[in-house]
């Protein structure tokens, strides 16, 4: 199950959006699997809400397209052939981007891209989980930037196998350091 949750609270104060995934074992017992937090302040635009408004989830046949589509958009951005190929994946004549401080922008899909794709400082790890269902389509991924540590979530919606919404968060965290419990 995957679950986006915003908490804007009232006053100016600070927002936080929170993407997870959640997993249940054979017995039904629940547990995280992944989740990617972000804490923005109100004037970043965390234009980020699904409340309110109802979008479309398309039917549950449309979720192996959805997922392999947005699968080549991942590869063709971390692979460098995307920039050159973003409107193949957009339709910009209903994008909107719901990532703080860019919202509804039809160009921030485009600043997605040029951060995820190869140069120098930039190690992609990879997309740790891909979910979806329907019109939507979650990544959790992590990548390493100049130093730093991030993980992300990014949430598509798709229509007519094009990207027409995106929500993401972004999250630093301390690097992976290898134990070696294990070795003599």
């Amino acid at each position: 199950m995957f679950i986006k949750a915003v908490n804007e609270s009232d006053g100016g104060g600070a927002s936080w959006l929170t993407m997870s995934l959640i997993r249940a074992d054979e017995r039904g017992m629940m547990s995280v699997r992944r989740q990617i937090s972000a804490r923005y302040v109100q004037q970043d635009c965390l234009c980020s809400s699904l409340a309110a408004c109802a979008l479309p989830n398309g039917s549950p046949e449309e979720t192996p397209a959805n997922k392999e589509r947005v699968r080549e958009f991942i590869d063709a951005v971390t692979n460098s052939d995307g920039l050159d190929r973003l409107d193949d994946f957009i339709d910009r004549s209903v994008f909107v981007s719901h990532t703080p401080g860019g919202c509804i922008d039809p160009d921030r899909l485009d600043d997605y891209a040029s951060r995820r794709s190869p140069r120098s400082g930039l190690r992609y790890h990879g997309v740790d989980d891909l979910v979806g269902e329907g019109s939507f389509v979650a990544v959790f991924s992590a990548y390493d930037l100049d130093g730093q540590h991030a993980r992300t979530c990014d949430l598509f919606r798709l229509a007519e196998g094009k990207i027409v919404e995106h929500w993401d968060v972004v999250e630093p965290v301390a690097a992976h350091t290898v134990a070696h419990n294990d070795e003599a």
